[in-house]
């Protein structure tokens, strides 16, 4: 056991697990991880959350397995990365799961491409059973009316959510229609996400953060319309964002529900800083108080922000107090 890096304690912890007979399987399993590329942390990883890898066979069982993957055009380094994160694969069945797993995404997402894509991204989406995750939730989104394209789409960009149990998916997506959200746009899909991954409790609590701070029913209705994400922020960082608006910029809160995006963007690399910027240029009576235009600075991605800061006079200033800003904002966000 030490030969693959196990400590003494985790060399008898795996040993609860398997029953070796003799030392020659665990030693070829190991001789045949190590022949692979498989670096020695790797291979403890492996060992250490699936014990009895230590009795399966390289030829019958280990090696098929990354044949098929290389046989789709994944690269040893990728395959290498997939089964040490997600070392359960080497327990399913080729024929029987990962071949008919691999064939439903493929055909899902119209693209063998895409499909390596995302086993590359999220291994994880391999492990699982389509007929008992992934295809049912398909079918709640086509029956609601989800294009094809959207579906195609959402499974690229989300697939965890592909993952969860059909009646918590079905009630979520029921919850969101009745909301008023159109299926044929991707917020549909946004939204059943925000839904799903919280509890009800939870999702009160974080509604009230949101009428605590003055949001009536109606307009976080319509915020959450325009962008379910501002559900997915956690509550503390919607206090600190209604905060900074509301009393740092003074700014009433039915603009932040006008435009929930803003809850969506990052303290530290994005609010802080432009903030500081904008109340320069706010006390220098180089803008107007016209929060539209004020959010659409917020908004600009970051060349297209550093670009409209260099055609002020003051510009040298304004990028110093920015830099400064985000180097201050990156330090506190390490030290906490």
């Amino acid at each position: 056991m030490n030969s693959c890096g196990l400590s003494l304690e985790s060399a008898l912890s795996a040993s609860k697990y398997v029953r070796l007979k003799t030392p020659h399987k665990p030693d070829s399993v190991l001789n045949f991880f190590k022949k692979r590329g498989f670096p020695k942390s790797h291979t403890t990883n492996i060992i250490k959350r699936i014990p009895k890898v230590l009795l399966l066979s390289p030829e019958k069982t280990l090696l098929p397995k990354l044949e098929f993957f290389h046989s789709k055009g994944i690269s040893n380094p990728d395959i290498v990365k997939i089964l040490s994160k997600y070392p359960g694969l080497f327990c399913r069945s080729l024929d029987n799961h990962l071949i008919p797993t691999f064939n439903s995404l493929s055909h899902l997402l119209q693209s063998s491409e895409k499909t390596i894509a995302l086993i590359i991204q999220f291994p994880h989406i391999l492990y699982h059973d389509a007929d008992y995750y992934l295809l049912p939730n398909v079918k709640i989104l086509q029956d609601s009316g989800v294009p094809e394209s959207d579906i195609i789409k959402s499974i690229a960009s989300w697939p965890q959510l592909f993952l969860m149990h059909p009646k918590i998916f079905e009630k979520s997506a029921a919850s969101v229609k009745e909301m008023g959200i159109n299926p044929l746009r991707l917020k549909f899909v946004l939204a059943i996400q925000a839904k799903c991954i919280m509890s009800e409790s939870q999702w009160e609590s974080k509604l009230d953060v949101y009428k605590k701070w003055g949001w009536s029913e109606q307009e976080w209705l319509a915020a959450f319309l325009k962008c379910p994400w501002c559900m997915i922020t956690s509550e503390d960082k919607i206090t600190a964002i209604m905060d900074f608006f509301v009393n740092g910029m003074g700014w009433e809160p039915a603009v932040i529900a006008k435009h929930p995006v803003l809850t969506t963007f990052s303290m530290e690399k994005r609010i802080i800083p432009r903030g500081a910027v904008i109340q320069f240029l706010l006390s220098k009576g180089l803008v107007k108080s016209d929060t539209t235009y004020l959010i659409t600075l917020l908004s600009y991605p970051e060349k297209t922000f550093m670009l409209r800061l260099m055609n002020y006079d003051d510009a040298p200033k304004l990028l110093k107090l920015y830099q400064e800003k985000l180097d201050h904002s990156n330090k506190t966000k390490c030290s906490v």
